[in-house]
């Protein structure tokens, strides 16, 4: 979630300079959908560490 923090700070700079329709389609795009993409990767990596370390366990 850092790194979509500082994203985010970066993406606003760069906002401040370009702010065509491109610009509007790259936010739309890429920037907005980020947060819930992270979000839903970390659980399902959550997810995932909990269940390899069912293994791990199962398998001592």
């Amino acid at each position: 979630m850092k790194a979509v923090r500082d994203l985010n700070t970066s993406w606003q700079q760069t906002h401040g300079y370009w702010t065509d329709t491109k610009a509007a389609e790259f936010q739309e795009k890429y920037i907005s959908p980020l947060p819930d993409a992270v979000n839903s990767a970390s659980s399902i990596i959550e997810d995932l560490d909990k269940i390899l370390n069912k293994i791990r366990r199962d398998c001592e």
